[in-house]
């Protein structure tokens, strides 16, 4: 009997073409990213790397398909609202870091699914992912020192953009920093919060507390209350969620009791302050308070009823990805001076249809109510993944309630990690048996 006969099934000849084909793609998509980030410095590079991901991606259709997540459908739609929002906009120089951001995040979603079959795969994807965030935060620490709204915290931080040569392209905005650590706080905290099954070495639990006083470190340098209010809604989410998923036992007791103490004094707190001064919060911010002036409350109502304006001419197409800065001057009269950048609407949702149209907003929400399943599915499940699943839907709270009066926009350069924890979700669910309808976390029918 010849050797060959003895061969794994998986070295047959085309399962290797996979894989070698799986590496190209690796490849193409890590030499792209800096490109993708940063597209405006290089154009024609970055043509050549989107041509080339574009030709990798067709092929591998038939070379190497991507594995079955629920996710799948609505990405193939999210992918058609993203060339929607690139041929409805009149602002190629808005579009095209929008765009090819957003292609970065769905080439990061799919390598993050292909590549954690594993146990040991998935958390050293979970690490890189770490890394990445740290990136975004270390980089962004530069940009700080700028800020005005706090000026005590903006003395606590030692770093200046003077620091940072060559490298402002890949700075952010305070307040999409805050943003992307409103993704990324929780998932820290969840892990610290998981079984010795979950993250079993002292170490890392270690490791992972240090990380988690960084990020809340930065947090509060942003001098970002959307981020702030977020991040603290984002825990409680977090605390809720880990006091329905544990099994019976003392721990789960105190988190319960925990949770009915914070909504007691939220409670509290509101009969205290009195619905009369909220309401005059609203309608009249103060200029002067402890968390600096609330007045850019006053610039948020000004332009979401004209955010809902450009919704309802443009309601299928929206403008086009990150059109709306310009759009709104050119078409509607604005109380505002036509130099001043507005950014974006400042509420993803209303940025969502504003760039990709309301059948593209649908996707958006249907991807997030998707993810929600499969977190819970997973941390139902709770065979050593529930801390991560539990921390990324927290994150996922949290964001979206920043996301109310402020975004990351679709494409921007941080919204890379929301792509990415959305790809870590995914694979998590791949990994993990769906456990019986019938049956509670704790394993009883």
């Amino acid at each position: 009997m010849s050797l060959s006969s003895n061969r794994p099934s998986n070295d047959n000849p085309n399962q290797t073409l996979a894989r070698w084909y799986f590496r190209l793609e690796v490849v193409v998509l890590l030499l792209a990213a800096p490109l993708l980030l940063i597209p405006d410095y290089f154009p024609v590079a970055t043509a050549a790397v989107l041509l080339a991901l574009g030709i990798v991606w067709l092929f591998s259709v038939y070379i190497q398909p991507l594995p079955s997540t629920p996710f799948n459908l609505l990405l193939a739609l999210w992918g058609l609202a993203i060339i929607i929002g690139i041929l409805a906009s009149a602002d190629p120089q808005e579009t095209l870091p929008k765009a090819t951001g957003l292609i970065l995040g769905l080439g990061a979603w799919r390598l993050i699914v292909m590549t954690a079959n594993s146990r040991q795969a998935f958390y050293g994807l979970l690490g890189l992912t770490f890394l990445i965030v740290f990136g975004f935060s270390f980089i962004g620490i530069f940009g700080l020192q700028e800020l005005s709204k706090i000026p005590t915290l903006t003395q606590l931080n030692p770093f200046s953009s003077d620091l940072l040569p060559g490298l402002e392209g890949l700075s952010v905005h305070p307040n999409q920093l805050a943003g992307l650590i409103t993704l990324f706080l929780p998932l820290l905290v969840s892990l610290l919060l998981a079984p010795p099954t979950e993250l079993a070495t002292p170490l890392w639990r270690f490791v992972i507390f240090l990380a988690a006083l960084w990020t809340a470190w930065i947090l509060l340098l942003t001098e970002s209350r959307g981020g702030w209010i977020a991040t603290i809604a984002g825990l409680v989410a977090l605390l809720a969620l880990w006091a329905l998923m544990l099994p019976k036992s003392r721990t789960r007791g105190m988190l319960r009791l925990a949770f009915a103490g914070l909504v007691i004094a939220a409670i509290l707190l509101v009969i205290r302050i009195g619905p009369g001064t909220v309401w005059n919060l609203w309608a009249e911010p103060p200029q002067e308070t402890a968390i600096g002036t609330l007045t850019t409350l006053n610039f948020r109502k000004e332009l979401w009823p004209w955010a809902v304006t450009t919704i309802s001419d443009f309601p299928f197409t929206g403008v086009g990805l990150g059109a709306f800065r310009q759009v709104a001057f050119r078409l509607y009269p604005l109380p505002l001076s036509p130099r001043f950048d507005i950014g974006h609407a400042h509420n993803v949702f209303l940025q969502a249809a504003l760039d990709v149209g309301l059948p593209g907003l649908a996707v958006y929400i249907a991807i997030l109510l998707v993810a929600a399943a499969a977190g819970w599915q997973v941390a139902r499940n709770g065979t050593g993944y529930r801390a991560v699943s539990l921390g990324i839907l927290a994150g996922l709270v949290a964001h979206h309630v920043y996301g109310l009066a402020d975004a990351l926009a679709l494409g921007s350069k941080p919204g890379l990690v929301f792509w990415l924890l959305l790809g870590l979700l995914a694979a998590v669910r791949r990994l993990t048996p769906v456990m019986p309808t019938n049956v509670t976390p704790d394993g009883k029918s």
